[in-house]
Formats: structure tokens, sequence, C-alpha cells
């Protein structure tokens, strides 16, 4: 930001070179490091370290002492950036503002950081309810039973569909794409006035610990078999042994029931056989509850 210009860098030769005991500060409008960190209110070893990163470097430094001297037209500098650290702004872009020299680009700055901030409390928010979710969830946090049954063969017209997982606890994108699988499946229905004979059921192509996309088809059970088309197909699901847990909450800690039934299937030395199935007994169809959606895991498996 533009601030009283500073006085000329010291060199070898020039008046601010003058060293020893006898240099008077204030005759030439400098004041100590003590002082001036009274006076913006950034201690000693941050001025340190603002001038390490060249953010603000003392007007003068003594070559004998090494005592830091600074003028009264930094303070302007010095101010605007106790405010920005004191506004959580990451350094690097402290830096880029003071380099800039430049007053229009503080209010961008400013509407940046907040929207960063924003952003954070927002999935404060949303860690701090999931983990009131958790906490209420039953006596002992991410626990579950785990039981084995049997499943029989099931009628289902189905739609593929896929979606990158950037992170195993951030399932909207898989979600979405559930979403418009699941359309076309219910389009097709449509089409030829058949209702679903039960929950969908979805099934994914790839173990969740295997590569970044997710494969999966939605697969609405019927009561007898409709043409394929429009991007749907009608097949039976095989018969299956499952070893099952049902997950109660939404769907970011999911992946929680995922892993304690994959534990639960290593424990018990039993073989994984085909793809997982997820059902959603309880959903946002049902309630806009989260707390309150329950999904049964199954994966089939044989001992």
């Amino acid at each position: 930001m533009k601030c009283t210009p500073r006085p000329a860098a010291f060199t070898p030769g020039s008046p601010l070179a003058e060293s020893g005991p006898r240099y008077n500060a204030a005759m030439h409008g400098h004041i100590t490091i003590g002082r001036f960190a009274n006076l913006t209110d950034l201690s000693p070893r941050v001025l340190r370290k603002l001038d390490h990163r060249g953010l603000l470097s003392p007007a003068r430094v003594d070559p004998d002492t090494r005592y830091r001297y600074y003028d009264y037209g930094q303070i302007c500098r010095a101010n605007l950036i106790r405010l920005c650290r004191q506004l959580g702004i990451p350094l690097g872009e402290i830096g880029e503002l003071v380099l800039a020299d430049d007053p229009a680009a503080l209010r961008p700055l400013l509407e940046k950081h907040r929207a960063r901030i924003t952003r954070r409390l927002a999935e404060q928010a949303r860690a701090l309810e999931l983990l009131e979710q958790e906490l209420g969830r039953s006596d002992q946090p991410l626990a579950y039973e785990c039981f084995v049954k049997n499943v029989p063969a099931l009628l289902v017209a189905g739609a593929r569909g896929s979606a990158t997982r950037l992170h195993p606890h951030d399932p909207w994108g898989l979600e979405r794409a559930i979403e418009l699988a699941g359309a076309v499946v219910v389009a097709r229905l449509a089409e030829h006035a058949a209702k679903p004979a039960g929950r969908a059921v979805i099934v994914y192509d790839l173990d969740f610990e295997e590569g970044d996309d997710l494969r999966f088809e939605v697969c609405v059970p019927l009561a007898a078999p409709v043409p394929d088309g429009g991007g749907a197909r009608c097949f039976e699901l095989p018969a299956a042994r499952l070893a099952c847990t049902t997950h109660v909450g939404a769907y970011e800690t999911l992946w929680n029931a995922y892993a304690e039934l994959r534990a639960w299937i290593a424990d018990n030395r039993f073989r994984v056989t085909g793809a997982v199935r997820e059902i959603g007994i309880v959903d946002d169809v049902d309630t806009p509850d989260p707390t309150r959606w329950v999904t049964e895991l199954g994966i089939p498996i044989a001992s």
C-alpha cells in the first residue's frame, strides 16, 4: 500500500552508513525496533520474521551493532500487515499485497479471504453435525453390528453410472451420479407403466479400495420384465450369501461402516465373492433428516 516514502536503502558511505554508538536515530527520523514494535503492535520477533520474508525491512541497520531502525513512514505498511495477520490471511498473500503497493488490491484480497473463511466455517459446521450424529448413533461410536444373511435372486432393471472418487468421505459427486442413473431406470419403467417392486440396490463394479473411478449400477426390483432400452437393461441379480451391516446417519460417514464390515469379513476368514451391494432402507425420499437415514451394506461372501 502507498505510504510515506521510506529512506533510501542503506549503502556503505551513505549518510545512513554512519555507525557506532553515537548514531542519533531521532536526528534521522528513525526509531528503534522496540519503539516501532510498541507503535505497531508487532513484536520484535515478528518484525524480524517480516524482514526475513521481505515484507517489512528496517529503514536502517547499524553495520556495527546490527541495531534495527525504522521510520514513521513504515507504520502504515506495518499496520496493514498486522490487520491481515489478525484476519488470518496467509503470509504469501500478504506479501503479494505489499509488493503490489496498490490500495485497490486490498478489497479483492479481503473478499477472497472472506469466502475462504465462509467455506471453512461451513465445513466445520458440517463436521460438528456429523460428530453429534455419531455420538448419538450408539453407545459405541464407529461400532457396527455385522451379520450374514442369504438373499434370493432378484429381477431388476438397471442403469450404469460412474463417479470419480475425490475422497471416500466426500460422496457428493457419487450421489449425483447415482441420482442420474436412477432417473434413467425410472424413465424406462414409466415408458412401460411398470412400478418398482422394492428398494433400489446399488451394485458397485469395483472394490472401494481400487482405482479412482467408482463404477456402479442402479438396480430397481421388478415384478415382471421390461424390454431393454433407453440406457437401461433388465436382468437377474443373482442370489447371494451376504455379509451385512447397517449404517444409520448421513452418507459422509458411510465409509466407516464399509471399513468395519471388511474388517469383520477378514476376522471371520470369509472370502469375498462378488460386488458390493448397497440398499437405502430409509433415505432422503423418506425424510430430509440425514440422522434418520438407514443404509444396509452387503458384500457377497463364501466360507
